[in-house]
């Protein structure tokens, strides 16, 4: 059986800390990973919990720049059809 390790992002981050002193990583980056959805959380009270090993994954194998979704209306430029 795999036991899950649970973390919030500040334990997490020392965590990782403590595997590789020399991180660059920082906890920004990891509530960033955890904002836009590239590794799972779950929320707990006021905060969120992460998954530590899907941490790791992610920063073994990060995946690649999303495009950048537009939102609102964009406004045409009526020449163009013309």
């Amino acid at each position: 059986m795999n036991t899950v390790r649970m973390r919030f992002p500040a334990q997490a981050l020392e965590q990782l800390r403590k595997d590789d002193p020399d991180t660059p990583v920082t906890l920004n980056l990891i509530r960033t990973l955890v904002r836009r959805g590239d590794i799972p959380s779950v929320q707990v009270g006021r905060g969120r919990l992460i998954n530590y090993d899907a941490l790791l994954a992610y920063l073994e194998n990060p995946v690649e720049d999303k495009p950048e979704q537009v939102r609102g209306i964009r406004r045409v430029d009526e020449r163009a059809g013309a």
